[in-house]
């Protein structure tokens, strides 16, 4: 287990910043200059994507479960000022259609949702995820570079900081999972956003295939779920959404504290 918490120390340095002399994230001037034009709902955090987000083990649990006791020693707070994390973040139960996400879903059904979205939710950051369902046949759709790409121009004219996802990895379709996420990093790079590498994360924990059956479930798409609240080194290790919680709650802190409270 000591090799799989330095693991995932090793993927989680990318969503934090130290507040002494630690490495700067790439995104934050593009990000902080970014939401000097927000006004919007603070806190409301939208949820972009198809099953994997549509699910209630995704993101919902940061609602009613406290993640302060699993926060390293990061040199950022592990509170927010004066509240609770479930206080500050809105917008953890918002699932469904009108919400902009649901099953089946690929990019092309937000870009559908996503105007709708963004107007009547007004929300500060969006997580985004998507490309399990483009990849159907193990390749990769022609348009799926150019859907990503409107998909994160929509939230940057809202002065809404987007955190792009990578795809999780899928049974017989790792091909096509790699060139997704080679653009989804692209386009966060191209655009200077933030960026959870949850395929990464699950590749350096479960090497080879033995992510199959433990971090992503027996159909071979869906994270295993078990306790999504729980993000001890243990549980990080057999529950695919307790791993994406965790990954997508600690960037936003970074975002949290760095940008959106100074």
């Amino acid at each position: 287990m000591r090799r799989r918490w330095v693991l995932i120390s090793a993927v989680l340095l990318s969503a934090s910043v130290a507040l002494a002399g630690g490495p700067k994230p790439r995104w934050l001037d593009a990000m902080k200059t970014l939401h000097q034009g927000f006004k919007g709902k603070r806190g409301q955090v939208a949820q972009l994507g198809d099953s994997i987000t549509y699910s209630m083990a995704f993101w919902s649990p940061i609602g009613w479960a406290d993640p302060t006791p699993y926060i390293p020693d990061d040199g950022l707070p592990k509170k927010p000022k004066g509240g609770r994390w479930r206080d500050v973040i809105k917008g953890a139960r918002d699932k469904g259609i009108s919400n902009g996400n649901f099953s089946g879903w690929r990019v092309g059904d937000i870009l559908k949702a996503i105007d709708k979205v963004l107007a009547s939710d007004k929300p500060e950051v969006a997580i985004i995820m998507v490309g399990t369902n483009d990849i159907r046949g193990n390749r990769v759709p022609p348009d799926y570079r150019a859907g990503l790409e409107k998909v994160v121009a929509k939230c940057i004219a809202a002065h809404c900081i987007p955190i792009l996802n990578t795809i999780p990895p899928r049974r017989g379709h790792m091909e096509a999972v790699g060139q997704v996420n080679l653009i989804v990093a692209e386009v966060a790079r191209k655009h200077q956003c933030p960026l959870v590498d949850y395929c990464g994360a699950i590749l350096r924990l479960r090497p080879g295939d033995a992510w199959d059956g433990a971090l992503i479930s027996k159909d071979g798409v869906h994270p295993t779920a078990g306790k999504t609240h729980d993000y001890s080194e243990e549980n990080l290790a057999v529950s695919g959404y307790a791993l994406r919680n965790y990954l997508n709650f600690m960037m936003f802190r970074t975002v949290y504290f760095t940008i959106l409270t100074r």
